[in-house]
């Protein structure tokens, strides 16, 4: 935070001492990460709520649209209908990467998302009523395994680690890594790269949480070697 505070004062202009760029960013390790995701029947779960509040229903769309595009946050809350395409057997996303300002096409096969994109497509919602409401969502939804993860601690003002139901660490990221991680293993993960914007193979894995999987690579190769021979 301090290192970007004093690139912004550089870029207007203010004096900046040179030991500024030395400053290391604080990393988290892979090994200290606490990744959740939201697992097909959890997100099913999501899709069979019943009698959902008027004031979560713009949430509630974006949420189940977010965890079958897989994209940023930032990205899907704000596409509109103009970014929809007919499909022969679905519905086309054209999405321009804010991030990466990399152009993709998600294709959508759910119904029940197409149903929402067609003719139900949600409003516009800020990032941070968003983050709330889809962990009420989630409470809704039953999503309360005991898990551990990351609170801010008032007192101590630090991060610390405790158990609590899966909906309590519910936000924004997770409807992007959900989506890569259910996929991973069932489409190529190129594909998968090229709809989450990844741009190599060992950010996405760690992205996700796993490691590259040598085994399957080597059954791929036998498999698709034995067509040419």
């Amino acid at each position: 935070l301090l290192k970007i505070i004093l690139r912004d004062a550089e870029k207007s202009g203010l004096e900046v001492h040179p030991y500024s760029n030395y400053i290391e960013s604080f990393k988290q390790k892979s090994s200290d990460r606490i990744l959740h995701i939201l697992n097909p029947l959890e997100i099913s779960a999501l899709k069979e709520l019943k009698h959902v509040p008027d004031v979560y229903q713009d949430s509630y769309k974006w949420l189940l649209i977010g965890l079958c595009i897989g994209q940023r946050v930032s990205d899907l809350l704000k596409l509109n209908p103009s970014n929809l395409r007919k499909a022969r057997s679905g519905l086309y996303i054209d999405i321009l990467q804010q991030k990466t300002k990399k152009a993709v096409t998600v294709g959508v096969a759910d119904p029940l998302v197409i149903q929402l994109l067609e003719h139900e497509f949600p409003r516009s919602v800020s990032q941070v009523i968003f983050n709330q409401q889809i962990k009420a969502l989630c409470k809704m939804a039953k999503i309360e395994e005991l898990v551990s993860g990351f609170k801010n601690n008032p007192k101590t003002r630090r991060k610390e680690v405790v158990a609590a139901p899966k909906y309590a660490f519910v936000t924004s990221h997770i409807m992007r890594r959900s989506f890569a991680s259910n996929y991973y293993g069932k489409i190529e993960t190129p594909l998968l790269m090229n709809i989450t914007g990844h741009s190599k193979e060992s950010t996405f894995l760690t992205y996700i949480g796993t490691h590259q999987n040598k085994d399957a690579l080597a059954d791929l190769f036998m498999q698709q070697a034995g067509v040419i021979w």
